[in-house]
């Protein structure tokens, strides 16, 4: 949400079905949880990351 992308949108940028991502969320269930490189961009977009933060290219 912090990221401003709903769950179709996260799933669709990652290469998921909106299923296989939901699964992902709630890695609970499935034991599939977010990779560190998703996990890291979705910190990026909603500017959370500790170390980084994008910059919007003015070229």
């Amino acid at each position: 949400m912090d990221a401003g992308l709903t769950q179709r949108a996260c799933a669709e940028r990652f290469g998921y079905s909106l299923t296989g991502w939901q699964k992902k969320e709630d890695a609970g269930l499935s034991g599939r949880s977010l990779s560190v490189g998703e996990w890291e961009l979705l910190l990026l977009l909603a500017g959370q990351h500790p170390n980084f933060a994008l910059q919007r290219n003015t070229k």
